[in-house]
């Protein structure tokens, strides 16, 4: 676990722990108790037995408390340099350190093959996300346009359930659901699926009832699909950007170029027009 992490880890887990483990919890998010403290005295002090300090080490993937509060001193070292940040600006930053190292962690290579090779394969693509989720679907749409992909956003349910409807086997629907249970996204890919599309699902639910073609799992915090503390799209834009780049690196040349072209259509806002190019790339 990277410095400055175990924090956002404690709270991601929250929702797992027992009364006694929450209890143990806050203490180590809300009181930065002595580096110098045995768990002897942390567990008098609770009012718990060490076995429960072990438990709520185990929950967080230690193999003890000892472990625990070795890295939780690390942390703390290592908080000591945010020291001038708000707390409310600290948390901010250790939740965007938790989900980038989630994100490493969620990486499977075999998976991100699937899905590249399905966009590289569609003679169409169509992206479905609802909300917040919608935002990272437009995201989507632009960075893959401008390689020159056939592709398009929908971000509302009638356009996601009657395209469903016509999809060919060629169509590579896309869904994005942080939470995995959007009901006119999840509703739409398993129409599309029905319908003989390529389906790829982005989410951090992980479910074995999933029938698509590839699914990417994003990392994720307690009730991020909410948007409350730090943007859900967070860790969604990151398997974009993962997709992009292996996408540009299977043939950078004409990829490039044609994100070049592009580039050169929106300078028309700076500069003059450039001249048409015949040998423009599709």
């Amino acid at each position: 676990m990277e410095n400055g992490s175990l924090f956002a880890k404690i709270r991601s887990k929250y929702s797992e722990m027992t009364s006694v483990e929450r209890i143990i919890a806050d203490y180590f998010l809300n009181h930065s108790p002595s580096e110098k403290l045995t768990p002897g005295q942390i567990a008098a002090a609770l009012f718990v037995s060490k076995a429960s300090l072990s438990r709520f080490a185990q929950k967080l993937g230690f193999d003890g408390f000892r472990e625990f509060m070795y890295q939780y001193k690390r942390d703390l070292n290592a908080n000591s340099q945010m020291d001038c940040l708000h707390p409310s600006d600290r948390k901010v930053c250790e939740d965007y350190g938790f989900i980038l190292k989630e994100a490493q962690k969620n990486i499977d290579n075999r998976s991100l093959e699937k899905a590249v090779s399905l966009i590289h394969n569609s003679s169409r693509i169509l992206i479905y996300g609802d909300g917040l989720s919608g935002y990272a679907a437009g995201e989507f749409m632009i960075r893959f346009k401008r390689l020159g992909f056939p592709v398009e956003a929908y971000t509302n349910d009638f356009m996601m359930q009657t395209n469903s409807a016509i999809v060919q086997s060629s169509t590579l629907v896309v869904g994005i659901s942080l939470s995995g249970t959007t009901k006119n996204t999840m509703q739409g890919l398993k129409k599309a699926h029905i319908n003989g599309a390529k389906t790829l699902l982005i989410t951090s639910r992980r479910a074995r009832d999933y029938k698509f073609d590839a699914v990417l799992y994003a990392a994720s915090l307690p009730d991020m699909n909410t948007g409350m503390f730090i943007s859900p799209q967070i860790p969604i834009l990151l398997i974009i950007d993962l997709l992009f780049n292996r996408i540009v690196d299977m043939d950078s040349g004409t990829y490039i170029a044609n994100y070049q072209d592009t580039l050169n259509a929106l300078n028309h806002n700076i500069n003059e027009l450039p001249p048409f190019n015949k040998g423009k790339h599709t």
